[in-house]
């Protein structure tokens, strides 16, 4: 009897695997759904800040170089005052060319945008409107620098050093006078063999550094050879050439 109980029961068990297994095979299987890509959003493109840059030459016979203009973030400087010039300024002093200055600006991390002046200013003139753009997300410390050779001298230059510009809005204009320096790297002789520019023809950069200050310093005018009691006898600069600081104006406008 016992064994009677016994089959019984395994008999049980095995319809209830059996229910089981058949319950199992026709259970719906849950589909597998497709996994969607993941979203890219890409952020606007974000708008250029775009300004005019426009220089009047105050001089009455000092032709400006053609004028380096650089927009950049705050921490560079073209020049220190009380520091030897660098090569760019000591070029752009001595002979015109603002190639250097605009390529070392160019090199430092700061750098936003640069542009030059198609040509030089003639006295009394002012020069044609310069565009230059950059992302508008960098103008938080944006800062201006531009500079320009006074032809008729051995060595000065007009220039905005890392002028403030950043709270600017589309719409806004600002106006800056431009003050003389003396990149301190040529001795002011005066002597037209050393000065170029229309009216001499001279030499301009010489790597040759025969200025013994060789800082850069405030111009403190030329001599000229206006009489023999103050003037310089041997200049070839005359009463014309003269010039009182700011040699420069500058007109700064946002348009967008």
């Amino acid at each position: 009897m016992q064994n009677k109980y016994i089959y019984l029961g395994l008999f049980s068990l095995m319809l209830s695997l059996a229910a089981c297994s058949s319950s199992n095979d026709n259970d719906p299987v849950e589909p597998v759904l497709p996994v969607d890509p993941p979203v890219v959003v890409t952020p606007p493109p974000v708008a250029d800040a775009v300004f005019n840059v426009q220089i009047t030459n105050l001089t009455n016979a000092q032709p400006l170089s053609p004028v380096g203009i650089v927009f950049h973030a705050q921490g560079f400087n073209a020049f220190v005052d009380g520091d030897p010039a660098s090569l760019g300024i000591e070029q752009l002093a001595e002979g015109g060319s603002n190639a250097e200055l605009l390529a070392e600006a160019q090199a430092a991390t700061e750098y936003l945008v640069s542009a030059s002046t198609d040509g030089p200013v003639p006295p009394r003139s002012i020069s044609d409107v310069v565009e230059l753009r950059f992302p508008s997300d960098q103008l938080d410390t944006a800062r201006l620098s531009l500079a320009t050779m006074l032809v008729h001298t051995n060595d000065a230059f007009s220039a905005l050093n890392a002028v403030n510009i950043s709270n600017m809005e589309a719409g806004d204009t600002l106006e800056f006078f431009g003050p003389t320096w003396d990149s301190g790297t040529e001795a002011n002789d005066e002597l037209g063999i050393n000065m170029p520019g229309p009216d001499f023809g001279g030499e301009g950069f010489n790597s040759v550094r025969n200025d013994i200050f060789d800082r850069v310093h405030f111009h403190q005018g030329v001599v000229t050879n206006v009489s023999v009691e103050s003037g310089l006898a041997t200049a070839d600069l005359v009463e014309r050439h003269r010039f009182d600081n700011s040699t420069t104006k500058v007109i700064v406008t946002r348009t967008e």
